[in-house]
């Protein structure tokens, strides 16, 4: 029989399928670890920008923004206390201007005790009013005491310039603390964002997370299918081959009887053709001896006795031959039953490899499919990180970074130009008041007492403008930095 067009029966189709498949599961493997670790890469970059700029945030919070408020409310502090209670050279100065109201005072009662008395000595000595050196020294006095008096004027309207700086310098301040607290809840808005922006990551990378291990396992139980399909083919060719096996010992053993049957035929008629010999010799002996008839008779008898025991062992023969060919059409059945059940196998092998083949290109429609359904994804994954990007890269025009540091900028330098101009205001009234304070005995105290209050509070707040401005151009160089392509 030709069995050439079992082609499953063949181990080399079946190692081919068994590769093909490996080759193409390996290669969805290989693919989905490089778009695992592509994504991963990317959105541990999106990570570490995320946090970096929540330690930045942090950071100006936590020492900028809290050593600006503490700075802030002890300068209101100093500041209500200066409006509250005066400073000792203030109380000293306003009882040094007490005293000398007083004595001004007692020199005006003198002066108008002396001018009733001089009243009194003109009204007596009217004849001596021809003494000008007396007029003079009186007129001297007088003027001294007008410039005294002009002078202690200047210094109480001084005092009250001050004071009207300092409330000016308070309202400053606190439009300056308003402007912080702005700044302070911008910066809270963009925490606010940062964060949402970091909770929409994680939901991105759950779902990643999520489709890498559906479409892991979907594939995993495609192979395990696809393992068992194959598996049941081989055992069933397998099956198959080990009957054809029994068939063909079968149709051996049936060859070998067939070819010890045809022996002994060919014996029983080399028999036959010596029996006939023999009759020929006895017919010839019969004629030339016809004497020896009556011995020859007996052995005829005989003779004739061993032809009916060989007609009978012919009958025999015959009888046998009967079953063996009754025998060998058994077999005939037998051999077009079995050639039958090898057609319905055939036929069976034909369905199966057409399954198989159907089953190859579902499965590789399927993978296909999955492949474009996974491509499609990725893509918008792709997409969606790109967007982010976009996003992020938006965030600092879109939060007004730049705009907040050149706001903050000019403010700081706004601030800065005002304290120029309170300090040289402060060194006009320091110029104006240094004669009288350098006429009062206590003067060293008094300048030591000054530079104690003011120049920590100034040192201080030049240093904290100072590191708020280098925090501000850190976020902004870190907001700015140019972000890498997730594509590449």
């Amino acid at each position: 029989m030709d069995h050439s067009n079992h082609t499953l029966l063949q181990a080399g189709s079946q190692a081919a399928i068994s590769d093909r498949m490996r080759e193409l599961l390996a290669r969805a493997a290989q693919d989905h670890v490089y778009e695992q670790r592509t994504q991963g890469a990317v959105l541990d970059e999106i990570r570490q920008r995320l946090e970096g700029m929540e330690w930045l945030l942090r950071e100006v919070r936590e020492r900028e923004l809290g050593g600006l408020s503490g700075t802030m409310e002890a300068v209101n502090g100093r500041l209500d206390d200066i409006t509250n209670r005066p400073p000792s050279w203030a109380e000293g100065l306003a009882q040094h201007v007490e005293l000398v109201r007083d004595h001004v005072d007692a020199v005006n009662e003198r002066v108008g005790g002396i001018g009733d008395r001089v009243d009194s000595v003109g009204e007596r000595v009217k004849p001596i009013a021809e003494l000008p050196s007396l007029w003079a020294d009186v007129g001297t006095v007088g003027e001294s005491v007008d410039e005294a008096l002009t002078r202690l004027q200047s210094i109480l309207d001084g005092t009250h310039s001050v004071t009207d700086r300092m409330v000016e310098f308070t309202k400053r301040l606190g439009q300056l603390q308003a402007s912080m607290e702005a700044a302070a809840n911008r910066f809270t808005r963009l925490d606010k964002a940062l964060s949402e922006l970091a909770q929409r990551t994680e939901r991105l990378e759950g779902g990643v997370l999520d489709l890498t291990s559906g479409l892991g396992g979907a594939v995993e139980a495609a192979a395990d299918r696809v393992t068992t399909a194959v598996e049941q083919v081989a055992v069933r060719i397998g099956e198959v081959e080990s009957r054809q096996a029994v068939a063909a010992g079968r149709l051996d053993r049936l060859d070998t009887g067939l070819a010890t049957v045809s022996t002994g035929l060919t014996a029983v008629t080399a028999g036959l053709a010596t029996v006939s010999d023999g009759q020929a010799e006895t017919g010839a002996q019969f004629h030339a001896l016809e004497a020896q008839v009556a011995g020859v008779t007996a052995r005829l008898d005989r003779i004739d006795g061993r032809i009916e025991t060989a007609d009978e062992c012919l009958a025999d023969i015959d009888t046998r031959m009967t079953g063996v060919e009754t025998r060998l059409g058994g077999v005939d059945a037998r051999l077009v039953t079995v050639d039958s059940h090898l057609g319905r196998h055939d036929e069976r092998f034909t369905t199966l490899d057409e399954r198989v083949n159907t089953l190859d290109e579902g499965l590789r429609g399927r993978l296909t499919a999955l492949d474009e359904q996974v491509a499609e994804r990725l893509d918008g994954v792709d997409d969606r990180v790109e967007a982010v990007s976009q996003r992020i890269g938006q965030l600092p025009a879109t939060l007004e970074i730049s705009e907040l540091h050149k706001n903050l900028g000019d403010l700081g330098a706004e601030h800065a130009s005002r304290f120029d101009t309170v300090e040289l205001r402060l060194t006009e009234a320091a110029e104006a008041l240094t004669p009288l304070i350098t006429a009062r005995p206590d003067r060293e105290q008094l300048a030591e007492t000054l530079a104690r209050t003011v120049e920590p509070a100034h040192t201080d707040m030049t240093r904290r403008l100072g590191a708020l401005e280098e925090t501000m151009l850190a976020l902004a160089e870190a907001l700015l930095r140019p972000t890498r392509n997730n594509k590449d």
